[in-house]
């Protein structure tokens, strides 16, 4: 049964850490953060319970800092995912913030939120309302086609020069989809150079000779190796678990040719998931006898596939989130068109059944699962030729 008042109480705690971490991270510059630090530390507290000593916010801070959330509150995430999650590391956000805590929060304070005039919409806007928001920018005046190139194009294109990007959808004949800014600081390397993920191609993050994709499944993580005679730095991967690793990137910083990158949310709530779409639409798409849609009606679902011969389809939602019960909570309160929810391999068995378990009426199913059951529905229609 899925336990609707913990799981909001779950991802409320991550909500007011998260934005304790961002406005610890910009406590020199903004006037305004000791407040918000100071009011969602008394959001933490009043979760935490009635028979916890409370913690004061510089307390909490250091707690951020050193422990994942499970051990701050362990009876709120018991053996939930996102328990391991640490908001704070020397001084910044952790990577697990942006790899799947952005992905648990819920809207805090809806009366007088004050960090909603200063800081950024991704830390107080839960993913559904920010995800929503970018997606109407693709959508506004596109056919279904002209949606599938622009989110693809996002997908596909999500950093690079600023001119090139014009250049590349002016040749596709589309408008820039969404905003593209310049590339955050932490996201450079000595103010000269950026790498791109080889699996996202968003900018990596650098933290002092270590660069790094934000999102962990990706497994992209390098050493920097620097060379003489004014050479562009090189990376080494961390270990031979790591795959190739990309070429430094000049960046550009003035005229036409200056490097820009899509925002924050965008790469989380587009990108990262729409990289598993656009591999499991390309693995199928052209095979004789089968259909496959991607983003069919303006991403009424993700993906569709259709042999006509066996007058089967599958039409399927994939969702990618560290919390089975945060996901189940959501589906709970706005039913998917799909009945059949696919996660990403990373995610794994266990997290597969246990959204199972919370949503009976619906199929779950990983990756390779749809892949498996494709195959077979193949090979069925072209036995039956």
């Amino acid at each position: 049964m899925l336990d609707a008042v913990l799981s909001r109480r779950r991802t409320t705690l991550v909500s007011a850490a998260i934005r304790i971490g961002y406005a610890w991270t910009v406590r020199r510059d903004e006037p305004r953060a000791w407040r918000e630090i100071m009011s969602m530390a008394g959001v933490v507290n009043s979760l935490l319970g009635p028979g916890r000593t409370a913690l004061t916010p510089t307390e909490l801070v250091d707690q951020l800092s050193r422990y994942p959330l499970r051990q701050i509150a362990p009876e709120v995430f018991e053996d939930d995912p996102l328990g391991w999650l640490t908001v704070l590391e020397w001084d910044e956000l952790s990577d697990d913030v942006y790899s799947d805590g952005c992905s648990a929060i819920v809207s805090l304070l809806e009366k007088g939120d004050r960090g909603r005039g200063w800081m950024p919409s991704w830390t107080w806007l839960q993913q559904e309302i920010v995800q929503n928001e970018a997606f109407l920018k693709i959508k506004t005046g596109a056919s279904d086609a002209d949606y599938v190139a622009r989110r693809r194009y996002v997908i596909e294109y999500p950093a690079g020069e600023l001119e090139t990007i014009a250049d590349q959808c002016s040749d596709a004949g589309i408008q820039p989809p969404v905003r593209y800014a310049p590339l955050p600081p932490d996201r450079v390397h000595q103010g000269r150079h950026w790498w791109p993920c080889p699996t996202c191609r968003w900018p990596m993050r650098v933290s002092g000779v270590t660069v790094r994709c934000s999102y962990r499944a990706h497994n992209a993580e390098y050493g920097i190796r620097s060379l003489e005679d004014g050479r562009p730095p090189k990376l080494r991967p961390r270990d031979d678990t790591v795959g190739r690793q990309p070429a430094a990137r000049l960046l550009r910083t003035d005229g036409g040719r200056r490097t820009v990158c899509v925002e924050l949310p965008v790469w989380r709530y587009i990108v990262v998931p729409g990289v598993d779409e656009l591999a499991l639409y390309k693995k199928w798409h052209g095979k004789p006898l089968l259909d496959v849609s991607l983003w069919p009606h303006q991403d009424a679902y993700d993906l569709k596939f259709a042999i006509e011969s066996l007058q089967w389809t599958l039409a399927v939602d994939l969702k990618d989130v560290a919390s089975a019960s945060a996901l189940a909570d959501e589906i709970a309160r706005k039913p998917l068109a799909a009945k059949t929810i696919v996660l990403p391999d990373h995610r794994g068995i266990a997290q597969r059944q246990e959204l199972q378990d919370l949503l009976p009426d619906y199929t779950v199913l990983r990756v390779e699962d749809v892949n498996r059951i494709v195959k077979k529905k193949l090979s069925e229609a072209r036995r039956a030729l």
